[in-house]
């Protein structure tokens, strides 16, 4: 218990709003806070403790034991209202009616290889980007969740010629800086195809250069390539 003692005496330094702030206790009320960080009055502001990937509300009057809360920091806002959202269903809480995007980023701990996404009813889907913002104000409570990112750098890829499909198995997974000519040489010697010299290649009804690679041809995800003489319209689907 001395030791405790001990630590609520000594001096703090606890950022707030980005900017380093002393407080001379150990337990603070969130007036002091405010105070202290001349966001003032503190009754017409709002304060977040953000820590450990959470974010709490602190009313003017409650306390907050800084020995606690060590590694944490906090966000005053001027507003009358705190705006709640959830991220993978944990209930968060912001100051204002929106948040850049970076900091959410840096609030949250997002899972290695996962987006960040937002969920609308009646909406697609949104994938947060940084250099965003997610706005609070017209649609209540938002849910964001984490989800494994699809790999924008690789392209699943089906062939089709008067001789058939390749691959046969649905399409083949290949990174985006491919040629499409490599994809096509494997589909030439799967399918035992003759002189292709003169064939043409088109995406969509669109003829795609097949020295570049898939993202010099502006093409992602999912790419169907027609493939075969002008005369046969471009290649016909077997």
């Amino acid at each position: 218990m001395k030791v405790m003692d001990n630590a609520r005496a000594r001096s703090f330094v606890f950022p707030v709003n980005g900017a380093p702030v002393r407080f001379d206790d150990g337990e603070v009320t969130g007036r002091e806070v405010l105070t202290r960080a001349g966001l003032l009055p503190a009754s017409e502001h709002q304060l977040i403790l953000v820590r450990g990937g959470r974010t709490h509300l602190v009313g003017t009057d409650d306390k907050v034991d800084l020995v606690a809360e060590e590694g944490g920091a906090f966000r005053g806002f001027r507003s009358d209202r705190s705006f709640s959202f959830t991220v993978d269903e944990v209930g968060q809480v912001w100051g204002d009616g929106r948040i850049e995007v970076d900091e959410l980023l840096a609030i949250l701990h997002v899972p290695a290889g996962h987006d960040l996404v937002l969920e609308r009813e009646d909406e697609p889907d949104k994938i947060l980007r940084p250099g965003g913002a997610v706005s609070f104000e017209t649609r209540g409570v938002e849910h964001i969740v984490s989800r494994r990112a699809q790999r924008p750098d690789f392209v699943l890829v089906t062939v089709f010629t008067t001789s058939g499909v390749f691959p046969a198995e649905g399409a083949v997974r290949v990174p985006a800086t491919t040629p499409v000519a490599d994809v096509l040489v494997r589909a030439a010697r799967k399918l035992e195809l003759g002189d292709t010299a003169t064939w043409i290649t088109t995406v969509g009804n669109r003829d795609i250069d097949p020295s570049a690679s898939f993202a010099g041809n502006g093409l992602s995800g999912e790419v169907e390539i027609e493939w075969g003489p002008r005369e046969g319209g471009g290649g016909a689907r077997a």
